[in-house]
């Protein structure tokens, strides 16, 4: 941080779990609120506090864990029946509505730093933010909960969310793929275990379902209402928040935005969003997912490893995002064996969508078994010089891969179809209407024996760069991120790339290759302008104590 520093900080306090109520309540700026080795199972609630730049208000440990500690399984069943209260009351049954029982609330504070606390069993939230702006948190732990972090408020803006970890669902290998990324920048080998619950045992639907979708109504026993959750989960704020260098694993979403404001504000909302180096492992259902409005988001740099769905775009209107130099493995199916929601796909879109600016998907490397969008439509949509490998956990080449644009690809595109026929139409393929929506797809190698030949023949109008041939990767070792470097890759072609500002930029020279990798780095650009605009402070500067999981990564 960049002006925090010990000498600018009034002073210390120590708290134990019956003090600590007392001392939030009279905390002011630049205290540093130290919590003791302790459990502190009570719920904390922070309010009404300002600190500043110079000053902020610091929460930390390092060896306090905050929260009731309730395992899932004794939760099970009282997160049934409080989602079953909202399927009863005609609503979608979930714990959303009851997000605001946390382990520690921070409500209309500023400039608050949250730092080397672990959180366990807090259910429904471990930290919930509302109306607040400039909050950092850091090296925190939450284990177990429906949101580990939820952020509310029209006015909430300017969040930091870094060098945090996530295991929402404690019954697999959790612990040892966060040992293994923290110190080896790569999840443990071994497989899931069986015995995991979210990923193995459960249904989808027991965790998402709905009775208007016509599923069954809530099962109090056996379903499993209270992993229907996030990592990071925000209602309607107005934005400036960067999420980096996390480590999530066996959840059932990640990070997660709505932006239901009024019409004639929602541009003020869900904008400027920063998702960065972080790891995203078993998400159940999607890993990065905006809902109805949101503007200029940038997602680079991070490693999906076994999600169901990395990105999930069903938004009503949209513009200016930018998901570049990812990488991603999918090789274990989740769900028991008749669970029909295990095929996944690396983007999900809407039925109907409006852009207010363009969407670049450029320079990601894949190992999967997905189709990329087997669905749907979007508008505005760029996918250029990405590396899609259709192959085995083994690395073995697919011998029936999915279609790349879904199981309908070959039906024709009919004209002047009305609104319901046309959805109709393209409920088991992406759309054909690239013109009118302005999608293009090129310079991409797609390991597909429909790519590119028959699925222009099929009326997708894929770019003259666009091709297929054997992708040859630096090692064939699944989850390792500098296995995906490609052996002699193609080259790229430029792309010129659209800024909020009106500004044109163009990504890659002579020596860009296709792919994420480019030579021991990531692929670059530069499309993150708000990072110089946190008023008086640099958090970008910041030291992760358990060391750079990134350049790990890129070792």
């Amino acid at each position: 941080m960049g002006k925090e520093g010990a000498g600018e900080r009034n002073k210390s306090i120590g708290v134990t779990p019956s003090t600590a109520p007392q001392v939030l309540r009279r905390a002011k700026a630049g205290d540093v609120i130290s919590f003791e080795s302790s459990w502190f199972r009570d719920p904390l609630v922070l309010s009404g506090k300002s600190g500043s730049a110079e000053k902020p208000l610091v929460l930390r440990g390092p060896d306090a864990t905050i929260g009731p500690g309730i395992p899932f399984e004794d939760f099970r069943e009282t997160g049934n029946r409080l989602a079953k209260v909202q399927e009863a009351a005609g609503q979608f049954p979930g714990l959303y509505y009851l997000a605001d029982n946390a382990a520690l609330i921070v409500r209309n504070c500023q400039w608050v730093i949250i730092e080397d606390l672990e959180f366990e069993g807090c259910w429904p939230t471990a930290i919930y933010l509302d109306n607040c702006q400039n909050v950092i948190i850091r090296r925190v732990a939450f284990k177990g909960g429906t949101f580990a972090i939820g952020a509310t408020g029209i006015n909430t803006r300017h969040l930091l969310i870094e060098d945090c970890s996530w295991i929402q669902d404690m019954s697999g290998k959790g612990d040892e793929d966060l040992f293994s990324i923290l110190r080896e920048g790569r999840p443990h080998p071994g497989p899931p275990r069986f015995e995991t619950t979210l990923w193995y045992k459960t249904l989808w639907t027991q965790v998402h379902g709905s009775v208007k979708d016509n599923n069954p109504p809530i099962d109090i026993k056996h379903d499993a209402r209270a992993f229907d959750g996030d990592f990071f989960r925000a209602w309607t704020i107005a934005g400036y928040v960067v999420i980096r260098r996390n480590v999530i694993i066996d959840a059932f979403n990640a990070v997660h935005f709505f932006n239901e404001a009024s019409f004639d504000t929602v541009e003020s909302h869900s904008k400027n969003v920063l998702i960065e180096n972080n790891w995203f492992v078993r998400i159940r259902d999607n890993a990065v997912e905006a809902e109805d409005f949101a503007w200029n988001w940038t997602v680079r740099h991070n490693f999906f490893v076994d999600c169901y769905v990395p990105f999930s775009v069903e938004m009503a209107r949209s513009g200016h995002f930018y998901i570049y130099g990812n990488l991603g493995w999918n090789g274990h199916r989740p769900g028991p064996p008749d669970d029909d929601h295990s095929n996944g796909q690396l983007f999900k879109f809407p039925e109907t969508h409006q852009a207010s600016g363009p969407h670049y998907v450029f320079n990601n490397t894949w190992w999967t078994t997905m189709s990329t969008a087997k669905k749907k439509r979007f508008s505005d949509f760029h996918h250029y010089n990405n590396v899609i490998a259709m192959r085995s956990l083994d690395g073995s080449p697919l011998q029936d891969p999915p279609n790349v644009f879904g199981s309908a690809w070959q039906t024709p595109d009919i004209p002047d179809l009305g609104p319901a026929d046309l959805v109709k139409s393209e409920e088991k393929r992406f759309t054909k209407r690239w013109e009118e929506l302005v999608i293009s797809f090129d310079g991409d190698c797609i390991e597909h024996a429909n790519f590119p030949a028959a699925y222009r023949e099929a009326g997708y109008p894929l770019g003259d760069r666009s091709h297929s041939s054997p992708v040859v990767f630096n090692k064939l070792e699944f989850g390792l991120p500098i296995a995906l470097r490609l052996i002699q890759p193609a080259r790229a072609m430029p792309i010129d790339l659209k800024l909020p500002d009106g500004a044109v930029v163009t990504v890659g020279n002579r020596k860009t290759v296709i792919g994420a990798w480019q030579g021991k780095n990531l692929i670059s650009a530069p499309t993150v302008a708000f990072e110089e605009l946190w008023p008086g402070i640099s958090p970008f500067s910041t030291i992760n104590s358990y060391g750079d999981v990134s350049s790990k990564a890129n070792a």
